[in-house]
């Protein structure tokens, strides 16, 4: 029972783990559920296993599977995961769908543009 909480022999927190996108470029949001419960199920033994301190994440929603099983370890007790994220150097005026969804969830959200902050009140102006 104690090996459970101990890290993986091939799972280490210090390297990269390749996970299935979320969402493709074009997909239906229909068809998107399905594959971005695909990605959580994918994501949610790597993040189990490494515990992360920190998550910084950007733009692609690929990162909204990753950030969900921290926030789920986190309600568990069972990882203290900070959520940072940095929105698109190229959204200027608006969040992009990933954004919008990171905002209401992340510890920090880190925008480019003056404009992003002057509309987001929880943003930080990356200088």
């Amino acid at each position: 029972s104690e090996r459970r909480y101990q890290h993986s022999d091939h799972l280490k927190p210090d390297s990269v783990y390749r996970i299935p996108r979320s969402r493709e470029v074009g997909q239906s949001y229909f068809t998107s559920i399905f594959t971005t419960l695909w990605s959580i199920a994918s994501v949610f033994r790597v993040v189990f296993w490494t515990r992360p301190d920190v998550l910084i994440c950007n733009g692609p929603g690929t990162c909204i599977p990753v950030a969900f099983s921290v926030i789920c370890l986190r309600i568990l007790g069972w990882c203290d995961g900070k959520l940072i994220f940095v929105e698109s150097f190229c959204r200027v005026e608006s969040l992009s769908m990933t954004g919008r969804i990171m905002y209401f969830i992340a510890d920090r959200f880190i925008v480019h543009w003056s404009e992003l902050q002057e509309k987001y009140a929880l943003t930080e102006l990356l200088t």
